[in-house]
């Protein structure tokens, strides 16, 4: 994050787009199943795709192959190496558990037999629960401020050029929430689980000391990936509620509530490393 920055499973919601607002194309090529490139626009903070972006492509790979009915319940993606733009990619999915109601699929993203990143996902089937009146919330939100009415930020990769950052728009909320919608598809019939990841993986930047001036680290990447889903996103703004904690040692974490105009519909976790 640079310094200065405030289904073939359930029938999951599309990633939704405003039709006028659209600037590109996808900003993933599936070439064929199992085959990828991340174009420009994919690029992170640092080397290399961002994370949510790497960690889309697995997902979308998973739910491509899960059973019918199940939808995504959690995600952890381990980050290991910077993943190349413009370059073939290639994603594995390999089944670990496919049961009644839990179904868990692992992958791996590779790159000249280089292994680059790998994930877990849990996919569940949802039944009706009787014994619940309604939805429950032990920590209900409070009514999000409209997108709408936030001005956009303009936000510049250190590296400088073309970047993720481009196309999601960013907007700022009083509360501290930071709003994001998608101006480009993510990738062609992403689900609305897929394209919440990127957003996500921002959320360790979004609170870090030092806003909104320099951060007191030369880097501070993620090198992991948690998100959790309640229900589907819905609608075209995803918003993340950040919280980090950095420690003198050189380790922190980030972590935050996921939200969108209908209140919370999940989760995000990621360890920190930083970097002198």
């Amino acid at each position: 994050m640079p310094a200065g920055l405030l289904a073939a499973t359930l029938k999951a919601p599309a990633m939704i787009i405003p039709p006028a607002d659209a600037v590109a194309g996808p900003l993933l090529e599936r070439l064929e199943p199992g085959h990828w490139r991340a174009g420009g626009l994919a690029r992170g903070p640092f080397a290399g795709a961002q994370g949510g972006v790497v960690a889309a492509m697995m997902a979308a790979e998973i739910e491509a192959v899960a059973p019918a009915g199940f939808r995504p319940l959690a995600l952890r993606a381990d980050l290991l190496k910077p993943v190349p733009l413009d370059t073939p990619l290639r994603v594995q999915v390999m089944p670990v558990q496919a049961g009644r109601r839990v179904a868990v699929f692992d992958a791996v993203l590779e790159t000249d037999g280089q292994l680059k990143a790998r994930c877990t996902m849990t996919l569940a089937s949802e039944v009706e629960m009787p014994g619940l009146a309604a939805d429950y919330a032990s920590d209900p939100l409070p009514p999000a401020a409209d997108p709408e009415s936030l001005p956009p930020r303009s936000v510049r990769p250190p590296q400088g050029g073309a970047w993720l950052m481009d196309v999601l728009q960013p907007r700022l909320a009083p509360d501290g929430s930071v709003w994001f919608r998608w101006q480009a598809p993510l990738l062609l019939g992403a689900s609305a689980f897929t394209a919440a990841l990127a957003p996500a993986d921002f959320a360790h930047g979004l609170a870090r000391p030092g806003l909104p001036g320099p951060a007191p680290a030369a880097g501070f990447p993620n090198p992991d990936l948690t998100v959790h889903f309640a229900r589907a996103p819905r609608g075209p703004w995803i918003g993340v509620r950040p919280a980090a904690r950095w420690r003198r040692s050189g380790l922190g974490l980030g972590y935050g509530g996921l939200l969108d105009l209908d209140g919370s519909f999940g989760r995000v976790a990621m360890g920190v490393v930083l970097i002198p």
